[in-house]
């Protein structure tokens, strides 16, 4: 009897360190991966597509960003903070005064070796957030990716014109939507879903 209980002592201690491996492994699957890294080699699909953006836009232009997307910018330097390479991608549509949502849309995408690159990038954004032109600009705390920011202001005119940016760290890379309107037919939350489409497309890779 003694042996019995002594084996049956070892089975059931060898049976907890079992689950508690697997609870182990579970929750490290639950945290998505969160120490990997986003390829530069991805770059061309973690930006907005036509389809996403929707059938009434058109693309006029999409491809790698060069010097003139950042030029005067805090993020003007292409190997800043370990920069590996960035895409773009804007659409438009036609639209009158009363054309409800965006009428020009722009999709960046920008990795880095590391978060800590990212985090740094995202910080450049700031800068250039605080700096935009324009009337009534109000910041923002879009909840997208690992850490958010961005702002909204109006360009004043006979017809104003509202912006949304917004711009977001996911892993190593930081992505930025800009949503373009009329005054009062664009809202946050247009802006935000376009966010979260491209947010979805980083969180596959």
């Amino acid at each position: 009897m003694p042996a019995a209980r002594g084996l049956e002592d070892v089975l059931t201690r060898r049976a907890a360190a079992a689950a508690a491996s697997l609870l182990v492994a579970v929750s490290l699957a639950g945290c998505g991966g969160a120490s990997h890294s986003i390829s530069a080699k991805d770059l061309n699909r973690l930006v907005l597509t036509r389809q996403q953006v929707g059938r009434p836009f058109a693309s006029f232009d999409t491809g790698p960003q060069t010097q003139l997307d950042n030029q005067g910018t805090p993020r003007a330097n292409p190997t800043r903070d370990g920069r590996e390479g960035g895409w773009i991608a804007r659409y438009h549509r036609s639209g009158s005064t009363g054309t409800k949502g965006p009428l020009v849309v722009e999709s960046r995408v920008d990795v880095f070796k590391s978060p800590g690159g990212a985090t740094k990038d995202l910080a450049a954004y700031g800068q250039m957030f605080d700096a935009s032109p324009g009337a009534s600009r109000r910041q923002l705390t879009p909840n997208v990716g690992d850490s958010a920011l961005g702002v909204t202001f109006l360009q004043p005119g006979p017809q104003p014109l509202r912006f949304y940016r917004i711009a977001w760290r996911y892993r190593n890379a930081t992505a930025s939507v800009t949503a373009e309107g009329f005054a009062g037919k664009l809202d946050l939350g247009q802006a935000l879903a376009l966010a979260r489409k491209q947010q979805r497309l980083l969180a596959r890779t």
